[in-house]
């Protein structure tokens, strides 16, 4: 028996050695990318509230690193300017923030505002400082019909926008277009947060309607670009996307930079 044994070993030997070795090919042309789905994520915060500077953090982290798969995250952070009067001024802050947290809050029948807040693609809102529930309300907006959303710049202060293939239950509309910028701190000096450095990404800066959509066709539309000489360009990013006027909805979203 040892003698068989042997024999079979000696003749797979043999096998292995006379099988031709062929060398590895190499994969032909780009390697196939993941597609990810833009899921817009809105926070709302204030330099001023104590709490909102770990959901700043957790909204960093979600757009540098992408951690949701499938799911390109898009983010704005949002400075609302009712904390302005409690011991510090948010340089940030606007009331156009705080107006548009109030729409939302009316959609999820809240009835007071509140810090830190995320709305996901205008659908959904969680606390900021809620971050595994945030992540899952993030993964679930990603699924179902989407617009599609292109920007192209035809120079550097120039660009046209074009919104295609608009899910039929979403005919009510407009496309925002929303100017951020990231890189920014600021070294707090009076209330809840005195004493500290914060860090901020897509702070934004500027968030405007620059049209409807046609829900019939493609829609395309062109604009000079603007901003302030204060903002740093290069960290500047423009976010376009569609929302419904009525369900504040976000059919489909892009971002560029210039």
């Amino acid at each position: 028996m040892r003698r068989l044994v042997n024999l079979v070993l000696a003749a797979a030997s043999a096998a292995a050695a006379s099988v031709p070795q062929v060398a590895p090919q190499a994969i032909q042309g780009p390697i196939p990318r993941t597609v990810r789905v833009p899921v817009v994520v809105e926070l709302f915060t204030s330099e001023g509230c104590s709490p909102c500077s770990p959901a700043d953090e957790f909204l960093l982290g979600l757009e540098q690193k992408q951690p949701i798969a499938g799911v390109e995250v898009i983010a704005l952070e949002e400075h609302v300017d009712y904390w302005n009067g409690y011991g510090w001024r948010d340089p940030f802050s606007s009331r156009v923030m705080s107006n548009r947290q109030t729409d939302y809050n009316r959609l999820f029948n809240l009835d007071n505002v509140s810090t830190p807040q995320l709305v996901i693609g205008g659908q959904t809102q969680v606390s900021g400082s809620d971050e595994a529930n945030a992540r899952e309300e993030i993964a679930r907006a990603a699924k179902g019909p989407r617009a599609k959303v292109e920007v192209a710049f035809r120079s550097a202060s120039v660009a046209t926008v074009k919104v295609d293939k608009l899910p039929p239950n979403a005919p009510d509309s407009d496309i925002w277009m929303a100017v951020t910028e990231g890189g920014l701190e600021s070294a707090v000096d009076g209330g809840e947060n005195q004493g500290r450095t914060l860090r901020h990404t897509a702070v934004v800066r500027s968030i405007v309607i620059i049209g409807k959509v046609d829900a019939n066709a493609p829609t395309t539309y062109s604009m000079h670009l603007k901003f302030s000489p204060k903002w740093k360009r290069d960290e500047l990013k423009y976010v376009v996307f569609v929302q419904d006027r009525v369900s504040k909805k976000i059919w489909g979203a892009a971002v560029v930079t210039p």
